[in-house]
């Protein structure tokens, strides 16, 4: 009888618990939509874009997405060898800069938006002597199931060519209104880097509108279009404006986590002034390769023919290679990239047109824990395309000269006071160069060199949260 009562205690026990567990059934995960085809795809990957597309594959670790305002102010003295900016020199002078940014990052489910506005003025010794800076820069993009599109705007009005941008040890704010694009043919979308001859403001804007769609996990096709414009004021030395339009469309192919192939083809139209250049029709197509090796080693190669159109009064055609290749590094405190460039470019305002080939190299390292070395090198031949008219003398368009070279140097150390504050030194040494005598800018010769100490403090409160 004990026996038959503790089996029937048993039973009961049994069902007791199996109705808690219907009463009361265990929680599951919600089940969660399957992942986009887009999110997962490799060819997508922010950390490893379409090769064919504007953006590079980075080293940088990245950082959390958050949406913010930042601004910025920097108040910088330097020494100037050459302030007038002249051929065959000019009195040394100090110059005071003070610039501002404003920067503004926002982030919704499927878009991202980034804004940022750079202004300031130079003030030199000489009598009325104030040179204003702007430059503003918009990057907008959405993106959907398989693919994003991506609006970008760069604006940019300086004296003295590029002087005030890139002199004074570097800009406050994030660099994105300063800073060209990574990718694109060579040199389509880089921003003016020479630093111009005399005290001509410019006013430079590009803008660019691309779509990525990915076909598979592996390979996605980008198609860019872009519009380019540079325009001189109070032109005493019949600088040439110009205008750039550009289409370009490329394939590209994912073969293993760390290499990318792509093919891409453009057409490019440049357009002067009739009686400086008229117009210039440029086909390209390139072979492009990439190889990343563990957040360490990046390797970019391509090369393909080009096909040059001159209209200026006669057809000229010619053939010519169209390549560049760029090397990055990061070792445990020192980050090195070097880069050589060969392309057709607007002629910088010398030519209606040049050929140019530009080799460059950036060393980044750490100093301690509050100081940071920077140094960066480059030079450029620009050669004419369009020939030069004959008999017009002083009337010409541009400079008078077949070519002309460019050579860059500089080195800043920094050093972060507290959270807030950087205080730095800079040097910066430039030369642009003939190889005959020209006038321009207020002056007569074959070389204009110039040389500049500079020291300053910058402020950057903390990144102001915004939902």
């Amino acid at each position: 009888m004990l026996k038959l009562r503790s089996i029937f205690q048993l039973l009961v026990l049994g069902m007791s618990i199996g109705a808690v567990a219907q009463d009361n059934p265990p929680s599951q995960p919600a089940p969660t939509p399957a992942p986009a085809f887009g999110q997962n795809a490799p060819i997508l990957n922010p950390d490893n874009p379409p090769l064919s597309g504007l953006d590079e594959p980075s080293l940088d670790l990245k950082t959390a997405s958050r949406s913010f305002i930042s601004p910025a102010l920097e108040v910088a003295e330097s020494g100037d060898s050459n302030a007038q900016n002249q051929l065959a020199g000019s009195g040394p002078e100090a110059v005071t800069t003070v610039m501002g940014a404003f920067d503004l990052q926002k982030f919704w489910p499927r878009s991202d938006l980034f804004l940022e506005y750079l202004g300031g003025a130079g003030f030199g010794d000489s009598p009325y002597y104030v040179r204003q800076l702007e430059s503003m820069g918009f990057e907008g993009v959405t993106r959907w199931r398989t693919g994003q599109l991506t609006l970008r705007d760069i604006f940019s009005y300086l004296p003295d060519g590029s002087f005030y941008a890139e002199t004074a040890g570097g800009l406050p704010g994030f660099g994105f209104a300063s800073a060209g694009l990574g990718l694109g043919l060579p040199g389509v979308f880089r921003l003016t880097t020479e630093n111009g001859i005399g005290s001509i403001p410019r006013l430079a804007n590009t803008g660019i509108a691309e779509v990525t769609q990915a076909i598979s996990p592996r390979s996605a096709f980008t198609v860019v279009g872009a519009y380019a414009n540079t325009h001189f004021y109070h032109n005493i030395d019949n600088l040439v404006n110009g205008d750039e339009t550009t289409v370009e469309a490329g394939y590209s192919h994912l073969v293993s986590r760390h290499d990318q192939f792509a093919v891409v083809y453009a057409f490019q139209v440049f357009r002067f002034p009739f009686n400086s250049g008229g117009e210039i029709y440029n086909d390209i197509v390139n072979l492009r390769y990439s190889h990343t090796v563990s957040q360490r080693l990046s390797l970019l190669g391509e090369v393909g023919p080009q096909y040059t159109d001159l209209h200026y009064g006669v057809h000229n055609t010619q053939w010519s290679p169209s390549g560049r290749g760029v090397v990055r590094y990061r070792f445990e405190r020192v980050s090195l990239m070097a880069s050589y460039e060969k392309f057709v470019s607007q002629g910088s305002g010398f030519f209606a047109g040049s050929d140019t080939q530009i080799v460059q190299g950036l060393l980044l390292r750490p100093l301690g824990r509050t100081y940071q070395f920077q140094a960066e090198g480059g030079f450029s031949h620009n050669k004419r395309l369009q020939p030069e008219p004959a008999g017009c003398g002083s009337n010409c368009a541009g400079v008078p000269a077949q070519s002309y070279n460019e050579e860059f140097l500089g080195v800043t150390l920094r050093k972060h006071v507290g959270r807030l504050f950087d205080a730095f030194a800079a040097y910066r040494f430039s030369e642009v160069s003939f190889p005959t005598d020209v006038s321009l800018g207020g002056g007569t010769g074959k070389t204009d060199l110039r040389q500049i100490g500079t020291i300053g403090l910058e402020w950057h409160p903390r990144p102001t949260r915004i939902e």
